[in-house]
């Protein structure tokens, strides 16, 4: 008989924590690992805002996001996607350019001549993603993807025309713009952004491909004040999330997500473009700087030149996906 009491009591206090336990393990704090620096201004005024808006929509659920900038949870760009597989992260922040072969469709964000603009990139890829024309990231739960401004030419020796390009050594990220700028008859050099201001201060390379507000951030204008406005691709960035931690959030947790694509997108496009546009007034105003247009036949060699790049990456990706993009390029500017 007192066994059995002490067999009842103890399977009443298991019974008793077997409920207890869940409630307090449910409570989920996400991670957020982001790599670019924490004073970015893209991390004050796109992730945190998104954040903050995120917790205040699921606030009472016991789920929330913390974000850690500047590399805190893993500083290389190229392993991002690797935090979130292996447990290290919940959230990170992605490019699919960064990792060569394994996103092909996300290449052709790259090609010069078509995206002009952080909203017309950003529209593109958010709309050609949710209508299942983008390949990758399926064992992911994807919860935004965006674009950064038209890449531009920052260098150090001015950049008048066409010409001018020839034999100058620029920065590059990745495989494509590599190939757009060996196409330019420039000279590529990989390395990481936060390398390029200081090589081109030293002379090692002559500038750097990249937007205008990249080129700020990282300080590039510095010491690269003479800028090439062509529209030289775009950058996609992608914000993925780990399927079986997303499983199992709340309902209004997944609904929160749903709505943060659009979130991002409208606070990414609100702040870069302003960013841009401010960078480019006083580039074209203040003394010691330049910006120059490309004229209508600098435009044409450009095309020109990187024909065989737009030909090697339609190639990679999924058939059809370059006219794709155009036809949605025409109808996000008719609208």
């Amino acid at each position: 008989m007192f066994i059995d009491k002490i067999t009842k009591l103890t399977f009443g206090a298991a019974l008793a924590l077997s409920v207890a336990v869940p409630q307090t393990a449910s409570a989920k704090e996400l991670a957020f690992a982001v790599f670019i620096p924490a004073a970015s201004p893209t991390i004050r005024e796109v992730y945190q805002p998104w954040v903050d808006w995120f917790n205040e929509q699921t606030e009472g659920t016991d789920t929330s996001i913390k974000l850690f900038a500047g590399g805190t949870l893993g500083r290389n760009p190229l392993t991002q996607a690797d935090l979130v597989a292996n447990g290290v992260a919940d959230l990170t922040l992605t490019v699919p350019s960064y990792t060569p072969g394994v996103y092909p469709d996300y290449d052709i964000f790259e090609l010069p001549g078509y995206a002009s603009n952080t909203a017309e990139g950003s529209t593109a890829v958010k709309e050609m993603y949710e209508e299942g024309l983008l390949r990758g990231y399926e064992d992911y739960y994807m919860v935004a993807v965006y674009s950064s401004d038209a890449y531009m030419l920052h260098s150090k020796p001015p950049i008048e025309s066409f010409e001018d390009i020839k034999d100058k050594k620029f920065r590059v990220a990745g495989q494509i713009q590599t190939a757009v700028i060996d196409a330019l008859g420039g000279v590529a050099q990989n390395m990481s952004a936060l390398e390029m201001a200081e090589n081109i201060d030293r002379g090692l390379i002559d500038g750097a491909m990249t937007d205008a507000s990249v080129a700020k951030t990282f300080r590039v204008a510095d010491v690269a004040t003479n800028h090439y406005d062509a529209n030289l691709g775009i950058l996609i960035f992608a914000i993925i999330m780990n399927k079986e931690v997303y499983e199992e959030l709340p309902q209004e947790a997944k609904d929160a997500l749903a709505k943060s694509r659009q979130f991002i997108i409208d606070r990414q496009i609100a702040s870069y473009s302003a960013a841009v546009a401010a960078n480019k007034e006083a580039w074209a105003s203040e003394d010691g700087s330049t910006l120059v247009v490309p004229s209508e036949a600098d435009q044409a060699k450009i095309a020109e030149a990187v024909k065989p790049v737009v030909e090697m990456v339609g190639a990679e990706a999924s058939d059809g996906l370059i006219d794709a993009y155009s036809a949605k390029l025409e109808d996000i500017r008719s609208r």
